[in-house]
């Protein structure tokens, strides 16, 4: 059977191994100086009006004493928007014993013309031992006609035995005048020495994902959220009900 494989998609797979190739090469320029992995993921995402979302990965991590990196190529299909390829970055800057600056950014490029990009800034304080404080900004940004920002807070830390928790809050606004207000509740297992298990649920008016999904947002290995998404679409933005998304994600750590 032939295999016809359209010019999206062609584009989408170098994309892809571009930014993999990139993954590894700086993984392995910090590999020297501090803690170094990489791996592969999968996610599920589903939320209001049967609206889905499903990704593979492949990522690298790297995290010494003056800060971290993440790095990430994502393959989607998103039922709203199509099929399409991601990439992500996440570094933290340490500034002082307790305090790290940390920028996130997204870039996804659908096989059928869907352009979004999403960047995300803020500080982390470490208030205790293995528990982080973060507040952050975050500006994001598709083919709707209107862009959207949201403020927000984050509070990370151990759960259970093996499992970390985050629990956030967050208050966003489209140009256009429409707001958003939610919650978010995520955990993390590490389910033996080289598996984690992701999970997610936000609640709340015009529901938009903007949480690491990880303690600290960073760190070894921390700053690989759960990457959903899918457009905002028009009709969402001037609804009041209170809907929710939950989301799944499972990675596979090297070595």
């Amino acid at each position: 059977m032939a295999i016809r494989l359209s010019v999206g998609s062609i584009r989408a797979s170098a994309i892809v191994l571009c930014i993999a190739f990139g993954a590894i090469v700086l993984a392995v320029c910090h590999a020297a100086a501090g803690t170094l992995s990489g791996g592969a993921g999968i996610d599920y995402q589903t939320g209001p009006k049967a609206q889905s979302y499903r990704g593979a990965l492949l990522f690298a991590s790297a995290d010494r004493a003056a800060g971290d990196v993440t790095v990430a190529a994502v393959r989607y299909k998103d039922s709203l928007v199509g099929a399409g390829t991601a990439g992500f970055a996440n570094a933290g800057l340490s500034v002082a014993s307790a305090l790290r600056l940390r920028v996130i950014g997204l870039r996804s490029l659908g096989d059928h013309g869907f352009d979004a990009w999403r960047l995300r800034a803020g500080p982390e304080l470490r208030v205790a031992p293995e528990v982080t404080l973060g507040a952050y900004y975050l500006r994001l940004h598709d083919d709707a006609p209107e862009s959207f920002g949201a403020a927000g807070v984050e509070l990370s830390g151990p759960a259970l035995r093996n499992v970390s928790g985050q629990i956030g809050a967050s208050y966003g606004r489209w140009n256009g005048g429409a707001t958003t207000v939610q919650g978010t509740i995520a955990g993390t297992l590490r389910a033996g020495g080289r598996l984690q298990i992701l999970c997610e649920v936000d609640a709340g008016r015009n529901v938009v994902t903007t949480s690491t999904a990880s303690t600290s947002g960073g760190g070894f290995l921390g700053g690989l959220p759960i990457v959903g998404g899918g457009s905002t679409e028009e009709e969402a933005k001037t609804d009041r009900t209170i809907t929710a998304t939950g989301q799944l994600g499972v990675r596979f750590l090297v070595p």
